[in-house]
C-alpha cells in the first residue's frame, strides 16, 4: 500500500485499522493479567524448557542478534506473563528470570540447561517458583555462601561492592527480588549411564512475602538416592535458608548411623524436628538453637562425615 497516493479518507481508515490491530495485540499480550477468572480458577501450572546451552553460547550469547528472535526471549516472556496470576510484579519476575537464565547459560557447563516454572495456587500462601539447572564439572559445586559473597559485590551499600567489576550484579538482583532462594548440588545420570554433577538454583516468590513458606520437598533427593549403587554409603546435607537465615539442616544417611548422627547434632546445638525413612536411608531434619557461622557448620559436617565413614571402614575392612 502506497501511503503517498492515498486519500485523506483512506488514510483515516488505515490508521483506524492499525489502532484496532494494536488494541487486539495488547489484549492478547495482557490476557492473563487482565483476566478476571484465571487468578481464582488456576490451581497449578508447570512450564519446563530444556535448552541446548552450548548452541546458545556459540550462536547467540556474544553475537549481536535481534533479542526477539533469540532462544530466550519467549521463555522470559512466558514467565513474565504468568506473574500477575498471583499479583506479582511481572517486570520484577522477568528481571529475576533474565538474570538466572543468563547465569546458567554463560557460567554453566555441559550442553544442556533447564528452566522450570511452577505456580501453586492451592496452598495457604500461593507461590511462584522458578528453577534453573545446569551441569557442573566433576567434583565442583556452587554453594549458598559463594552466592552470598558474589551478591555483596553487586550491593552498593556493602563494603565488598566492586566498582570495577560488574560480576555479582545479577546475584544481588536475584537476592533482592526473590522472597526465598534454595541451592541444590546433586547427581544425575546421562543417556549413556554416566553420573554427572549438577547445580540447581530455585527462586521463590510468594503472594504474601511475610506469610507461610513452602516446606522443602525431598522428592528430588529420593530420586538421586535411587540412582546410587547398593553398596554406596549415603551422607547428604541439605541446608534450607529462609529470610537469609539458616532454617533447617537435613542430613540423610544410612539407617544404622542415624542415632550417632542425631546424638552428634544435638550435642552441637541442634534439635531434631523431623525424621523420615526411605529405602535404606534416614532423613533427619534439625533446627538450630542459635546462630552458626559458616566455619562452625563446615566443622560439624566434617564430624558427621567421620561418623558415617565408620560404616565404610566396617564394611570394607
Amino acid at each position: 500500500m502506497d501511503l503517498e497516493t492515498m486519500s485523506l479518507e483512506d488514510l483515516k481508515k488505515y490508521v483506524k485499522k492499525l489502532q484496532h490491530e494494536n488494541e487486539v495485540l495488547k489484549d492478547e499480550v495482557k490476557a492473563v493479567e487482565k483476566s478476571l477468572f484465571l487468578p481464582q480458577t488456576l490451581a497449578k501450572l508447570n512450564y519446563k524448557v530444556v535448552l541446548r546451552r552450548e548452541d546458545i553460547v556459540k550462536n547467540e550469547l556474544y553475537s549481536r542478534i535481534d533479542e526477539k528472535r533469540g532462544s530466550l526471549f519467549e521463555i522470559k516472556n512466558q514467565i513474565k506473563k504468568y506473574a500477575p496470576i498471583l499479583g506479582l510484579d511481572p517486570d520484577s519476575i522477568r528481571i529475576i528470570a533474565t538474570e538466572a537464565i543468563q547465569n546458567i547459560i554463560e557460567h554453566g557447563f555441559g550442553n544442556y540447561a533447564e528452566v522450570e516454572l511452577e505456580i501453586d495456587n492451592t496452598v495457604h500462601n500461593p507461590y511462584f517458583k522458578m528453577s534453573f539447572k545446569h551441569q557442573m564439572p566433576p567434583g565442583q559445586k556452587y554453594t549458598l555462601s559463594q552466592i552470598e559473597e558474589n551478591a555483596q559485590k553487586g550491593d552498593i551499600t556493602s563494603p565488598n561492592f566492586d566498582f570495577e567489576n560488574p560480576r555479582g550484579r545479577g546475584e544481588f538482583l536475584m537476592k533482592e527480588l526473590s522472597d526465598e532462594r534454595q541451592i541444590i548440588n546433586g547427581v544425575d545420570v546421562d543417556e549413556r549411564g554416566n553420573k554427572m554433577h549438577y547445580f540447581k538454583r530455585i527462586l521463590i516468590n510468594y503472594k504474601d512475602p511475610k506469610g507461610a513458606r513452602v516446606e522443602t520437598s525431598f522428592d528430588e533427593i529420593r530420586e538421586e538416592l535411587d540412582r546410587l549403587d547398593g553398596e554406596e554409603v549415603v551422607c547428604y546435607f541439605h541446608l534450607d535458608h529462609k529470610m537469609n537465615k539458616l532454617n533447617t539442616i537435613t542430613i540423610i544417611t544410612n539407617k544404622n548411623r542415624d542415632l550417632s548422627v542425631r546424638n552428634l547434632m544435638e550435642e552441637k546445638g541442634f534439635n531434631l524436628a523431623h525424621k523420615d525413612t526411605y529405602s535404606r536411608t534416614s532423613f533427619l531434619s534439625f533446627i538450630p538453637t542459635r546462630e552458626f557461622t559458616e566455619n562452625e557448620i563446615n566443622e560439624i559436617f566434617g564430624q558427621v562425615k567421620k561418623v558415617v565413614s565408620a560404616e565404610v571402614h566396617h564394611k570394607f575392612n
